[in-house]
Formats: C-alpha cells, sequence, structure tokens
C-alpha cells in the first residue's frame, strides 16, 4: 500500500466520521427544538384565555339571576303570608317582584348570547388541546427515533475511532502532517482519486509527469489544478 493509498482510507474513515458527527449535531437541536409543540401550547393557553372571562361573567349572570329569583320567592312568600297589611308595603312588594323578574328577564337574554360564546370557546379550547396531545404525542415518538438514531451513532463513532486507529500505522509522520494540514483547506477531502488521467474533485486533466508520478506511488503528488494529493486508480 503507497502512502497516498493509506491516506485515502485514512480519509474514507475521517469523513464518515464528519459525517456522523453532523448527524448528531441534527440530532441534539431536534431533540432541543420544541417550537411546534410551543406554538400549540401557546394557542392552548390564547384559548383558555379567551374563555376564561366568557365563563366568568356566565357565573355572575347565573348568580345574579338565582339571587334575584330567591328574592322574588322571600317577597312572594311575605306578600300572601298575611303579616303585612299596609296597602303600600304590599304595593311596594309587588312592584319590587316585578322589577326583578323584568331584571332577570334581561339578563337571562344576555346569558343566553353568553353561553353561546363560552360554547364556541370550549369547542375552540378543545381542538387546541386536542391538536396539542397530537403534537405531544407525535413529538415523543419522534424523539424516541431520534434517541434510538443517536445511540447508534455513538456506537458508530466509537467504532470508527478504532478503525482510524488501525489506519495510522501504514502512514509515515510527514505524509500524516500534509494530510493533516491540506484536511481544513480542502473541505476535509485532502486525497483524490486519479480516474482516466483526471483528479475526480476537480476534473482537471493532469499533465502525463504527474499522472506517471502518481502510477509510481513512490512519493505524494498533488493535482496541478487543485492541490489534492492524488491515488491511482485504473478504468
Amino acid at each position: 500500500m503507497t502512502q497516498a493509498e493509506a491516506l485515502y482510507h485514512l480519509q474514507e474513515i475521517d469523513l464518515q466520521i464528519v459525517g456522523t458527527h453532523k448527524r448528531l449535531t441534527e440530532i441534539a437541536a431536534a431533540l432541543s427544538d420544541n417550537k411546534i409543540i410551543s406554538e400549540a401550547q401557546s394557542a392552548v393557553e390564547a384559548a383558555q384565555k379567551t374563555l376564561t372571562p366568557s365563563q366568568t361573567r356566565a357565573r355572575n349572570l347565573e348568580l345574579e339571576i338565582q339571587t334575584n329569583s330567591d328574592k322574588i320567592r322571600q317577597t312572594d312568600q311575605q306578600l300572601y303570608s298575611g303579616k303585612v297589611r299596609n296597602p303600600k308595603e304590599l304595593q311596594d312588594m309587588q312592584h319590587e317582584i316585578q322589577s326583578l323578574k323584568h331584571r332577570n328577564s334581561e339578563l337571562e337574554d344576555v346569558l343566553l348570547e353568553i353561553m353561546l360564546t363560552v360554547e364556541g370557546a370550549e369547542s375552540d379550547l378543545g381542538d387546541k388541546q386536542r391538536e396539542l396531545g397530537r403534537l405531544t404525542r407525535e413529538g415523543q415518538s419522534g424523539h424516541q427515533d431520534l434517541l434510538d438514531e443517536q445511540k447508534k451513532l455513538q456506537a458508530d463513532l466509537k467504532l470508527l475511532g478504532q478503525k482510524r486507529e488501525g489506519a495510522l500505522p501504514p502512514i509515515t509522520p510527514d505524509s500524516l502532517k500534509t494530510y493533516t494540514a491540506l484536511r481544513p483547506r480542502k473541505n476535509n477531502q485532502p486525497i483524490a482519486l486519479l480516474v482516466n488521467g483526471s483528479c475526480s474533485v476537480c476534473r482537471v486533466e493532469q499533465d502525463m509527469a504527474v499522472i506517471a508520478e502518481v502510477r509510481k506511488g513512490q512519493k505524494l503528488t498533488p493535482c496541478s489544478s487543485c492541490g489534492r494529493i492524488l491515488v491511482y486508480k485504473s478504468g
């Protein structure tokens, strides 16, 4: 195995490691991203804020109607109890009963409108809560899939690290130094194949002298265009 071939093998492993790290970063971001669920939760909270005042108003109306009804009953009992004989008091009691009945009639009309509003708001809140529940369940399922993938990739990363260690012995310190220096400048791909006389990355055809050196494999020969180390491959 030539130095260029050994470096190409190392590069294949390193590219897998880079890809695995990238995917692990994406998974970590996805696991921490609860934007959709947060938006659904906000929608539930907004629907609840819309519903609460109407519920409070309805309860207050019901309480006022009940209070008036109790007062009507009590006054009516006094009116017919025979204990009150003063005509003026009797007339005032009758007026009060009529006034309370009229007031209750008005309150009941308002209550009916409020109850329709409450019904609509409750329906909307129920829809929002069901949507939040659905998204939460899907999120939990999706998170579990991501966690499973994360666990597998972490195991893969460990094996790739071991493979990388196994790929280093054939490589000389100088070759490794060259490879390491080129990696950040060549997007983690400092080694390219020489295929049919051309660099597999930049596609530039090499002159015969470069091709001859690459085929010999006695030293690291760079592409005349992109500067990547070339590895000979027939066909």
